[in-house]
């Protein structure tokens, strides 16, 4: 086990609530002054637990980094499935690209600005080499359930070369709609409007007989 993972479960409800008041003390800290400063034993402090007992679920503080990054990921994923079974519903299974962009994308873009946190653990996770892979995984979790709605939507036959038009899909947006957080109106609101434009026409562009083929 490296010392980015969760050195046990919890089995027991009062070992589970310690680990989760662990978890949000580590998350305020988090928002407050950024994951580089995150200190093990003011964790243990603040939330009034042993110094040992934060060790003995989390070895360090890149393991509570880890633990938060993956709930996150966990929840935005479950979101983007819920809005895309919904589009899926109201078109008929066969949205057009920019339905599935503008549904999509404002999903996305909504879910981490109305959560700050959300992005704080993301950046933290970003700044550990060791967590990287977990955005990398994540990100092709993400294209494979976004690789049927592309084959129905463009459409296309050939599953690998709408895997691959997935995955730049999904790193492009998640890189673009942070980039969006990270500055002032208005220019936050043009990049996101500008994201779209270019998923749009990438995704028309892979349709048969388009620019593209």
């Amino acid at each position: 086990m490296s010392d980015a993972e969760v050195r046990r479960r919890p089995r027991q409800e009062r070992s589970k609530s310690r680990v989760e008041t662990i978890l949000d003390v580590a998350l305020e800290m988090i928002i407050e002054s950024g994951a580089e400063d995150l200190a093990m034993r003011e964790v243990a402090r603040r939330a009034d637990v042993p110094i040992g007992s934060v060790y003995q679920y989390f070895p360090s503080k890149t393991a509570i980094i880890r633990e938060l990054a993956k709930r996150n990921l966990e929840r935005v994923s479950q979101m983007m499935q819920d809005e895309l079974a919904a589009l899926l519903a109201e078109t008929g299974g066969r949205p057009t690209p920019r339905q599935a962009v503008d549904r999509l994308i404002d999903a996305y873009y909504s879910y981490y600005r109305d959560h700050p946190a959300a992005t704080a653990v993301w950046a933290g996770a970003q700044a550990a080499p060791t967590l990287r892979e977990l955005d990398v995984a994540d990100t092709r979790r993400t294209a494979e359930f976004l690789t049927p709605t592309m084959m129905m939507t463009l459409p296309l036959h050939d599953a690998g070369e709408a895997f691959a038009l997935a995955l730049l899909f999904a790193e492009v947006a998640g890189s673009a709609a942070r980039l969006a957080l990270a500055v002032a109106p208005p220019l936050r609101e043009q990049i996101v409007a500008k994201l779209k434009l270019m998923l749009v026409a990438t995704m028309e562009a892979h349709r048969p007989g388009g620019a593209a083929a």
